[in-house]
């Protein structure tokens, strides 16, 4: 079909989830606003800052479970909602009694308090996404959740409503935080995942840092690479992991492991795994 390799690409890159998910739960903080009636400039920045903290970290902890093949990951989705709420609930607090009296006190208008509390928001939102994106550092996802808050804070200005508005900024911090993971990994994991028997699934590859810890791969749901079940193996198949500079394959049915070089691939399920590094990696 002549639109596939496009839908591929798109299937295939986490900024385009990150940016809907992140959207999605700037909505959803948008709706929570209007029915819970924050009207007071307490409870607007407080509790509001948190609504937007908890919704967007949430929702994008949702759609890295997505981008992996995983259904559900109910314990990052859950930490991701309390850190992000309560991250959220603490930036605003300082926005409010902080960023605003100061910036009133340097000659400033309130739009400097408000970006101070997107930013720290996002900073939050960052931190919290950090938890379930493997091998993402957390001062890596905070500071890029801060400049999407930031930047977003910004493009809240050029639309004309809350929904709009915060849908905006959450998929700003999304692909900032995205990009930030790319950036910064040394090296990754190449993985294309090939749907077996009858799916409505497509085809697609998808990345996964490597780091300090393994990243899993299984049919249970706490792996961090979902597969379909393979005969007469248990539901953690293998892992992948960075151990003094070296990339270690470990076999879980077997016990087994070996090292991979950068460039060498493995098949594993329904799914083929390569090994990918920087430039600076590849030459060491």
């Amino acid at each position: 079909m002549e639109g596939e390799p496009g839908m591929k690409r798109l299937l295939s890159d986490k900024r385009a989830y990150f940016a809907v998910f992140g959207a999605i739960g700037g909505l959803i903080s948008a709706f929570l606003y209007d029915m819970l009636g924050l009207n007071s400039a307490f409870k607007s920045w407080v509790f509001g800052t948190a609504l937007d903290g908890l919704s967007i970290g949430a929702l994008l902890a949702f759609g890295q479970a997505r981008y992996l093949g995983k259904r559900f990951d109910s314990k990052s989705f859950l930490k991701a909602l309390l850190i992000g709420g309560g991250g959220g609930m603490i930036g605003g607090f300082v926005a409010l009694n902080l960023g605003f009296p100061l910036a009133g006190a340097l000659g400033g208008a309130t739009d400097a308090g408000r970006f101070l509390g997107w930013t720290l928001g996002g900073i939050a939102v960052g931190f919290a996404v950090s938890k379930a994106v493997p091998n993402l550092k957390a001062k890596t996802a905070s500071i890029a959740g801060g400049v999407g808050g930031l930047a977003g804070c910004g493009l809240m200005y050029l639309v004309s409503s809350l929904s709009a508005g915060t849908a905006t900024t959450g998929a700003a911090i999304g692909v900032a935080i995205a990009l930030a993971e790319a950036a910064f990994r040394e090296a990754w994991l190449e993985v294309t995942i090939r749907p077996k028997g009858l799916s409505l699934e497509k085809e697609r590859t998808v990345t996964v840092s490597l780091g300090d810890r393994p990243v899993l791969f299984g049919c249970a749901g706490d792996a961090d690479v979902r597969l379909v079940e393979m005969p007469g193996a248990k539901a953690h198949f293998a892992n992948v992991s960075m151990e003094g500079g070296r990339i270690v394959l470990r076999d879980l049915a077997t016990e087994k492991s070996r090292n991979l070089a950068v460039g060498e691939g493995f098949d594993i399920s329904n799914a083929h795994v390569v090994v990918r590094a920087k430039a600076a990696m590849e030459k060491a």
